[in-house]
């Protein structure tokens, strides 16, 4: 297989140094296309290249989801983005998948390969390789802090791999560590926003239904989580940690867990347990998160481990003030305002001083939401990361072709 594999990519060679001023074609493969911010991420990456120099393809190893108002193909296609959706059920159809891929690969003769998050990863590496695509890249989204086998299947694999492009120098700094793999190869671009027209983020509130929201709820200022109700984020001890502060605040805060997942019902145990039925609010899964952040008071992330939080980058970008764990990618994001606005994970005191603090003092929060909005205006734009990626694969490819 190394032996056709490499004269695939000669190949490709050949008819990149035939073709100067072709385009450079680009495969962009992701395990599903539902509006997690890994998807949201890779929306934003796509839609934002340079489509005189690149011609991108997103692939998505699942198939087209049911709940279209879930699903981020129809904005892919509205961009004018081609998705290929190859219907990954389980194990049992794996092998018909792989085949698929490489046989797409192959026959579109893409130069460039960049897989995100794990599952899709390990996929693009092996199909990558057998349809001979010269260069293949695997993005890391989170430090893997419970998955060794995923650690161990990396290096396992890391022949196969040009470039690991982490979301943030602390992921970056996890995977040669803890990961072990190859220090040259491992490199950091964050994720980008783009920072929304308040006046018309605000216009676009004022008119929103919310009729969805019910009583008590949506009539005090908010406190607001945003992430997939799993343990990863860390709801459990949030919960827990609240029921020592939240009934101090419960006349003018409530809380707002947006998002859903397997851990929805332990935590509504923890809620009912503690006597915070009216002030904790479970949100669900909802389209439009962007203007609850911007409704918000305050937002939280209380995460045990992340790689860089796309919802704290679009709490920031909407203005609000923060209090986080102290986990990957936060102290990347908040920069010298950090202090106020983190704490270590599991750290009970610490963590209720300072949401205490934050909740009583308002113009506190208005100034840290100033400077978060700006920090990630001038430091975390989605072209300067689209950048990045380009002249990553552009390096790449040329040095390919030189060898």
């Amino acid at each position: 297989m190394k032996k056709e594999a490499k004269n695939k990519t000669d190949e490709r060679s050949e008819r990149g140094a035939a073709s100067p001023n072709a385009k450079i074609r680009v495969a962009l493969l992701i395990t599903e296309l539902s509006r997690g911010g890994a998807e949201k991420a890779l929306l934003q990456l796509a839609t934002s290249l340079d489509l005189t120099r690149f011609e991108p393809v997103v692939f998505s190893l699942s198939g087209l989801a049911r709940d279209l108002e879930n699903s981020l193909v129809p904005l892919f296609r509205e961009a004018g983005i081609e998705t290929v959706e190859l219907g990954l059920t389980g194990i049992g159809n794996a092998p018909s998948v792989f085949r698929r891929l490489k046989r797409e690969l192959k026959r579109r003769q893409v130069d460039v390969l960049q897989s995100f998050m794990f599952h899709a990863n390990l996929f693009g590496r092996f199909a990558g390789r057998a349809a001979g695509v010269p260069v293949v890249c695997s993005g890391i989204r989170v430090a893997e802090r419970d998955a060794p086998r995923r650690l161990a299947l990396d290096r396992w694999t890391r022949s196969l791999v040009d470039a690991w492009v982490c979301v943030g120098e602390s992921t970056a700094e996890f995977s040669r560590t803890v990961g072990r793999l190859p220090e040259k190869r491992v490199l950091s671009i964050p994720n980008g926003v783009r920072v929304p027209d308040l006046t018309t983020l605000d216009a676009a509130n004022a008119n929103a239904d919310f009729t969805w929201v019910p009583e008590p709820f949506g009539r005090r200022k908010r406190i607001v989580c945003v992430g997939r109700l799993a343990p990863q984020k860390g709801l459990d001890w949030f919960l827990e940690n609240a029921a020592t502060w939240a009934p101090q605040i419960a006349n003018d805060w409530e809380i707002w867990l947006v998002g859903d997942g397997p851990e929805r019902d332990a935590l509504r145990r923890i809620v009912e347990t503690n006597g915070l039925a009216n002030v904790v609010f479970f949100a669900g899964w909802r389209p439009n998160v962007l203007e609850i952040l911007a409704s918000a008071d305050l937002f939280a992330l209380p995460s045990r481990w992340e790689g860089m939080p796309n919802a704290l980058m679009e709490a920031m970008s909407v203005g609000k003030a923060a209090l986080c764990s102290e986990v990957e990618g936060v102290a990347e994001l908040l920069g010298d305002d950090a202090a106020p606005q983190r704490c270590a994970f599991g750290d009970d005191k610490s963590w209720r001083d300072k949401i205490l603090t934050l909740t009583s003092d308002e113009a506190l929060r208005e100034e840290l939401g100033r400077r978060n909005r700006k920090r990630v205006a001038e430091e975390f734009s989605v072209e300067s990361a689209t950048r990045r990626y380009e002249a990553l694969w552009t390096r790449l490819l040329a040095e390919k072709k030189r060898r």
